[in-house]
């Protein structure tokens, strides 16, 4: 998020004003806006924002499908549209030397629906929809997943190689990819917020805890200013930053990343390991042997996609 805002309107504005303002430079705007964004407490006071973000990020993305589509099917001479597309996918080079980035990043993509699975089954108040909540899920986790894989094939083969990490950075410069870039930057500010709200919740509490038994006083009733969760808040927003700062150039390696050391576990190794504890008298043999080699499995694709990772940077 904090990388993906400033490389976006670094663009815009250079194509709209002509304003060549550094990356880093939207990242402290950008952070000026998250700190007290931060700060609240309501989660529900989220939705409106959360709502215009997702038709933000709607638009855009129908509209870099329809510059990807457009410019699959130029036809070029004695070609027709189809033709066109054929010749697209077929010139797309095979595996590169870092195709293994995109264990992480791909893993990364569904570490949400693996977090919240339980608490939205958990919020359906119907019994009979609460049955048939798996089977929704499932249909819209496979609806995302063919989404994803015509969206990326279509871009990847109308821009070819060349694509950036950032894919609205590679739309033909015009008003209307200006458009899309400063959607998205919006939508992402909108979210961040929403992305956040959980990771916050809990750091901001163990770090108050911990604050207070080494450096706060026992018989205060209220903890100290600096003690508060506005305060560790912005702390941690600013450390985000940091991290942001450094790795500005390498988006694709830090998401890849974050896939293999976070979404690995909370998509591979957790999920059949609670399920192996809790059903081990009810569960038959063969599912249990399932959750093991899904966790060993897990722990490999880990560690390997974290090391050749971190071998690329």
């Amino acid at each position: 998020y904090l990388i993906f805002v400033p490389q976006n309107l670094h663009s815009s504005f250079l194509e709209l004003f002509g304003w060549d303002v550094s990356a880093e430079w939207w990242l402290v705007v950008m952070v000026g806006m998250q700190i007290p964004l931060s700060w609240i407490r309501d989660i529900r006071k989220l939705t409106p924002t959360n709502a215009l973000a997702n038709i933000l990020i709607l638009y855009g993305l129908l509209t870099c499908l329809g510059f990807a589509l457009a410019e699959a099917t130029h036809a070029a001479a004695g070609q027709g549209p189809l033709e066109s597309i054929w010749a697209h996918l077929t010139g797309l080079s095979g595996f590169e030397s870092d195709w293994f980035l995109f264990i992480g990043t791909s893993v990364l993509l569904f570490e949400g629906s693996i977090t919240l699975l339980v608490p939205l089954q958990e919020a359906v108040q119907d019994p009979e929809q609460r049955e048939r909540f798996p089977h929704v899920y499932q249909n819209v986790i496979l609806g995302i997943i063919g989404f994803y894989a015509i969206f990326g094939i279509t871009c990847w083969a109308s821009f070819g190689d060349g694509v950036r990490t950032v894919l609205t950075t590679s739309l033909p410069p015009g008003i209307l990819a200006t458009t899309v870039q400063l959607a998205y930057s919006i939508a992402v500010v909108f979210t961040f917020p929403l992305q956040n709200f959980p990771a916050l919740e809990i750091a901001t509490k163990v770090l108050s805890v911990h604050a207070n038994k080494t450096c706060g006083d026992p018989a205060a009733t209220e903890p100290m200013w600096w003690n508060k969760r506005n305060v560790w808040s912005s702390i941690l927003v600013c450390a985000l930053a940091v991290v942001a700062v450094m790795t500005m150039d390498s988006l694709d390696k830090v998401v890849s990343l974050m896939g293999s050391l976070l979404g690995c576990p909370i998509a591979f190794l957790f999920p059949p390991l609670i399920h192996y504890q809790i059903a081990k008298d009810t569960a038959s043999s063969w599912r249990r042997t399932g959750n093991i080699i899904v966790a060993v499995l897990g722990v490999i694709a880990m560690v390997f996609a974290a090391i050749t990772t971190l071998m690329a940077w």
